[in-house]
């Protein structure tokens, strides 16, 4: 998935209101991030070219096509290659990444989004990171210390569930927007606003990372 098509001007002034609505009702501070993908998994472009290479030499053998040992080296490198070029392919590099690895890398650089945002300094940590990686499908809500002694992971499963359904669904700026009314209403429940109350510590806007 291609940043600039999910989230040209308009899907990013959708997400950026959001935001505002939801930091009315509360004393929240919500930051929405979304990267391209978290990790680059060199290991599925040569898992790629290695499967594709021992497929052709197995087709090869077993249809009996007769080439010799000059041929048949030719074939391995260029069912290598297409086995590289397809690892490249968002479908294809999840398949061999593996969800082991891509929900770790997708956890590390939500941690590293909260830090470069951050949400680690609001005035009674209160900070809130709404996280999604494209590629991988995958999603974090994040709340500091003030919040997360509160509320717990429990309470921002149904945001992360709503900001993966966006992703898989092909409009995960309507994600962002499911996801961060979930958040702003419970943090509504939680921490309510009363009367002006704190000022908005970090902009509403969407922050967008190729990586």
């Amino acid at each position: 998935m291609r940043l600039e098509r999910f989230f040209g001007t308009e899907a990013q002034a959708r997400v950026a209101q959001a935001v505002r609505d939801a930091e009315a009702r509360s004393t929240g501070q919500i930051v929405p991030v979304v990267v391209e993908r978290s990790a680059r998994y060199p290991e599925a472009r040569w898992m790629g070219a290695v499967l594709l290479a021992a497929l052709a030499t197995a087709v090869a053998e077993v249809s009996r096509t007769g080439l010799g040992a000059t041929e048949l080296p030719f074939l391995q490198m260029a069912a290598a290659a297409l086995g590289w070029l397809l690892a490249n392919q968002g479908p294809v590099e999840r398949l061999l990444a593996g969800r082991h690895a891509m929900d770790e890398a997708t956890r590390n650089r939500a941690l590293r989004a909260f830090q470069e945002h951050g949400l680690h300094r609001t005035e009674h940590g209160t900070g809130v990171l709404v996280f999604a990686s494209l590629l991988e499908h995958r999603a974090h809500v994040i709340g500091d210390h003030g919040i997360h002694a509160r509320m717990g992971d429990a309470e921002w499963q149904r945001a992360v569930d709503l900001l993966v359904q966006g992703i898989a669904g092909g409009d995960p700026a309507r994600g962002f927007c499911d996801a961060i009314a979930t958040v702003g209403a419970k943090l509504a429940e939680h921490f309510p606003r009363a009367g002006a109350g704190a000022g908005n510590e970090l902009p509403d806007a969407l922050r967008t990372s190729k990586d």
